[in-house]
Formats: structure tokens, C-alpha cells, sequence
């Protein structure tokens, strides 16, 4: 039994896929909006689908994107590298946006724009330089400064979002009764951006420890959502000026975390780049910073804020673990393997939410 094959070691490898930079940007853009059940609801979902993968054999092994090929055939396996390349490049103008929301305390007027478009290229040209992402432990170290100032932000009051994200989805779907099922599903998308990850690491079912384990990780990253999305509780008083300084300091925190996962997401990207056009990583730089800043730049003419950005790789999220659903109910096809699909077979592919978040 391998140290992967238990309920910590499942239940850790959920969690370190899963958390990222979704835990500082979807409460700064979506809390106190969805209330604590809608991410436990779409947790709920996703233990169902986790099963569903565990089934037909998981993904942990070979990775999402040989999974679908082996099942559904080369077609929907380059589908499913475009659906990340897609949700990677689209995302970067979230992450960035909220980057900007954060040191700018909540302004998301033309200002934080520009300070966003500054926030990629910046990002990007790091990336150009430096091709290797942080290592394993700086990893670990990046997760723990996010839970730490995510749960930094619940105990002073909460992150603080843009201007007009409050109610954002009430405002779209109307105010009656009959419209909240628009509104969840509405939010429930762009909540999907904190679950990018899981579908790289489900454990084939007889492995019912590790299987365990990664529905237990399931049920604690739910958990801290429902707190961290939750209406906040009263915060202490301060001062204004210890207020402001407290603020200040953890926006200018989260701010530099959430360029660090840019940073890593642009490496990401220009790796399914490479995978879907053989061209060099450094054409998927650009190409991914070309369609952040577009993304950036229609968010700007059309006054979308945080939430509405996140919807974009939040859909491309779902149409991922859609195909991955489909792909787990096919039988695997008959195929002789060369050696480029034995390659292929054994890499794990990581997921937008331990690269971004």
C-alpha cells in the first residue's frame, strides 16, 4: 500500500489539487451572494461524478485527457486539451482582475483594469524568462499563505468585493421566487472555478481508501467554502486607521498570490498549447496573454466585474467534467498503443485549480 492508498493520503491529494487561488477570489467575488449551500450543493455533484470516474477506473493514473482518449478517441481528447487551454488563457483575466480588486480595495473601475492588464503582462514576461513553475515545497507554502489569508480576510469581515458584485446574480435573474433556480445555476458556474483539479486525481474504485480519502477531501474543501462564502459574522471594530492598515496589508498579500498563480497558469497554458499545435511554449505565452487581455479588455466595454469573468472558466470547467462523465460510461476502445500514446497515457495533467488554484 502506498502512502496515497489511505483516507489522509486521498483526502490531502484532493485538497492540494483543489484549493488554490479560488479560496481568495470566489469570496471577494461571489460571498455573501451564494450562501453556504450552493457550494455544497455543487461539492454534492461533484462526490457523485467522483464516484462515477472511480467506476470506470479513475483518472489518477493516467490523467483526464488519456482517460477520454482511451474511451471516447483522439477527437474528444484534443476537445478536452481545449477546454483547458480555453479555461486556463480566460481565467488569467479573473485572476488578474482580482488581483487588481485586492490591492486597489475593491475599485473595479478602469483603474483596476489597467492595473489588471499590468498584473498579466508582468505575469507573462516572468513566465517568458523563467519556464520552470515553483517546486513541490514552494507549492505547499503558496497553498498555506492562501488558507491563511483566506481565513485572514472571514476573521476581519471578509474579502472586499468590486462594486456591484453584491447581488450580481439576484440583479441578472430578477427578484421573484420562480427565478432562483436561474440564479443558482447562474452562480453555481463561476463556483466551478474552485474545483478545477479534482479531475486528475480520482483513484479507481478498488483502491477504496484513497477513494475515500478523496471524498472526504471533497467534503472539508466544500466545508471551507460554505464559511468562506458564508454571510460574515460581525467583525470586531477597529479603528479606521488600523482598519485601513489591515485591509491595505492583506490586499497587497493577495494581490501577490494571485500574480503568483498567473504566473503558474501561463506556464500551464502554453503547455496545452504546445500539446494541441506542436508549436513552441513560448507562442502559447502569447497566445494565452492575447486572450486574457481581449477577455480584459471586453470586460471593461461591457463593465463586467469579478464574477462575470470567473464565468468564463467556470464553463469551461464544466464542459470538461461533462466529457470526462461521458467518457467514464464508454468502454475503453480497442487500440494497439505506440509509444507516443504510452507516453501520453502516463502523464498526469494538472488541473487549473493546484496550478491556479
Amino acid at each position: 500500500m502506498t502512502r496515497t492508498d489511505t483516507w489522509s493520503g486521498g483526502a490531502s491529494q484532493a485538497l492540494g489539487a483543489v484549493l488554490g487561488a479560488g479560496a481568495l477570489l470566489l469570496p471577494a467575488a461571489l460571498a455573501p451572494q451564494p450562501g453556504p449551500w450552493a457550494g455544497i450543493a455543487v461539492a454534492g455533484v461533484l462526490a457523485g461524478w467522483c464516484l462515477l470516474v472511480a467506476a470506470a477506473g479513475g483518472t489518477e493514473g493516467c490523467g483526464p485527457v488519456a482517460f477520454v482518449r482511451d474511451r471516447l478517441g483522439p477527437g474528444p481528447a484534443r476537445a478536452a486539451t481545449a477546454l483547458y487551454f480555453g479555461g486556463f488563457a480566460t481565467g488569467q483575466a479573473g485572476v488578474a482582475l482580482g488581483a487588481a480588486e485586492f490591492v486597489s480595495l475593491g475599485d473595479s473601475g478602469w483603474r483596476a483594469y489597467a492595473v489588471a492588464a499590468g498584473v498579466l503582462g508582468s505575469a507573462a514576461a516572468y513566465a517568458w524568462r523563467v519556464p520552470r513553475g515553483p517546486s513541490p515545497a514552494g507549492r505547499r507554502l503558496r497553498l498555506a499563505a492562501v488558507l491563511a489569508l483566506a481565513v485572514s480576510w472571514r476573521a476581519f469581515g471578509g474579502p472586499l468585493p468590486g462594486p456591484g458584485s453584491g447581488g450580481w446574480a439576484e440583479g441578472w435573474t430578477g427578484t421573484s421566487t420562480g427565478s432562483w433556480t436561474g440564479a443558482a445555476l447562474l452562480v453555481a458556474v463561476p463556483l466551478l472555478f474552485g474545483w478545477v483539479g479534482l479531475e486528475g486525481a480520482v483513484p479507481a474504485l478498488p483502491r477504496r481508501r484513497a477513494l475515500g480519502g478523496t471524498l472526504l477531501g471533497i467534503a472539508l474543501a466544500a466545508a471551507l467554502y460554505a464559511v468562506l462564502l458564508g454571510p460574515p459574522a460581525g467583525a470586531a471594530q477597529a479603528p479606521p486607521p488600523a482598519a485601513a492598515a489591515v485591509e491595505a496589508a492583506l490586499g497587497i498579500g493577495s494581490a501577490a498570490l494571485c500574480w503568483a498563480y498567473c504566473r503558474t497558469n501561463l506556464h500551464a497554458t502554453a503547455t496545452r498549447w504546445t500539446e494541441l499545435t506542436g508549436r513552441s511554449r513560448r507562442g502559447g505565452l502569447v497566445a494565452a496573454g492575447l486572450i486574457a487581455l481581449a477577455v480584459l479588455a471586453l470586460g471593461r466595454a461591457a463593465r463586467w466585474d469579478l464574477p462575470v469573468l470567473l464565468i468564463g472558466p467556470g464553463a469551461a470547467t464544466a464542459a470538461l467534467y461533462t466529457l470526462i462523465a461521458v467518457a467514464a460510461v464508454r468502454r475503453p476502445r480497442p487500440q494497439e498503443p505506440t509509444d507516443h500514446d504510452r507516453s501520453d497515457r502516463f502523464r498526469v495533467l494538472e488541473g487549473a485549480a493546484r496550478s491556479a488554484g
